[in-house]
């Protein structure tokens, strides 16, 4: 993974998911994520009666995108397209509380709600966009 990347990540905190409702429809919202690396997985702690959920619960995994980097002082952004997922396994939640709460410790308030999930996005394209150079840098990843 690109350094610039795992970098941008490290020091934002929020982006915007979107996801399909059953019908099809998109719907999006701003999330705080955390991640890791190898390979590179975003997570997303939510309540499972959420819209973003409905979709997943049925389906089991879906398409999703995300958008990280919105500032027109900063004009870098990051754009992924990938599959999305409700975690379901005890051991891979545990691991990603692991990464979560470190990033985002005021969340811990939620972690015995029950109805509180992880979601697990696995990108399939990403697009990096420095439009502070002329021409902008792009960084495109495709076929993770």
């Amino acid at each position: 993974m690109d350094k610039t990347i795992l970098d941008f990540l490290e020091k934002n905190r929020v982006g915007v998911l979107a996801t399909l409702l059953l019908d099809g429809t998109p719907h999006g919202a701003a999330l705080h994520y955390s991640f890791k690396i190898d390979p590179l997985e975003l997570y997303f702690s939510v309540d499972k009666m959420s819209r973003k959920c409905k979709g997943l619960i049925e389906r089991k995994e879906g398409k999703a995108s995300i958008v990280i980097g919105f500032s027109e002082e900063d004009w870098l952004t990051l754009q992924v397209e990938g599959t999305i997922r409700i975690v379901d396994n005890p051991n891979t939640i545990k691991e990603i509380k692991k990464v979560h709460y470190v990033r985002h410790p005021n969340s811990l308030k939620f972690e015995n709600d029950p109805n509180t999930v992880f979601l697990l996005f696995r990108p399939t394209w990403l697009r990096y966009t420095d439009f502070n150079t002329e021409p902008p840098k792009i960084i495109l990843t495709e076929n993770f």
